[in-house]
């Protein structure tokens, strides 16, 4: 082997261990977020939002329901200039429905309060998730949703579980 095969041959073995060693940290890191998604579903505090109808189809990614929550409206008047994410201070109901208090701002809550992040994007209130995905063929199943049922862990954030109809039965 002459010198220009060695040092090439050095270069493919770093590149070897930079590409095994990047896709461990992303393997690691990808199943890390799992595990913390699947505690939440666990652990996670339920939390129904209210939905408001809105188109249940997107040609380019299939069937889904686009959601719209009830609390937007009071949401966006609420909203200072400018602010585009936070945490919502809610307090649930005895069928554990959200309702909206305010803008969470480090304030002492009440026991019964919780918050929750949110984010405003193209002046749509986004909580966790804007859009639920299902099988091709069960729009009109899904049309019925009334209510998003979330999991939500201390830190306010949440992760959509399951649509439930006005009885809050799951769908």
């Amino acid at each position: 082997m002459n010198q220009a095969t060695l040092a090439l041959s050095r270069f493919h073995k770093r590149a070897i261990v930079l590409v095994v060693f990047t896709t461990a940290a992303l393997l690691i890191s990808i199943n890390w977020r799992i595990a913390q998604f699947e505690q939440l579903l666990q652990d996670g505090q339920v939390v129904r939002f209210a939905l408001a109808p809105v188109d249940p189809r997107s040609i380019m990614q299939g069937d889904y329901m686009a959601l719209e929550y009830a609390i937007a409206q009071e949401v966006r008047a609420a909203l200072p200039e400018g602010m585009t994410q936070g945490q919502l201070l809610l307090t649930l109901d005895s069928q554990k429905v959200a309702h909206f208090v305010g803008i969470y701002r480090d304030q002492p809550k009440a026991a019964e309060q919780l918050t929750v992040d949110f984010r405003l994007r193209n002046h749509r209130v986004k909580l966790a998730s804007n859009s639920f995905f299902f099988e091709e063929g069960q729009a009109d199943h899904f049309s019925q949703a009334k209510y998003g049922e979330f999991r939500v862990n201390a830190r306010g954030e949440l992760l959509l579980v399951s649509l439930l109809d006005e009885q809050l039965q799951p769908l």
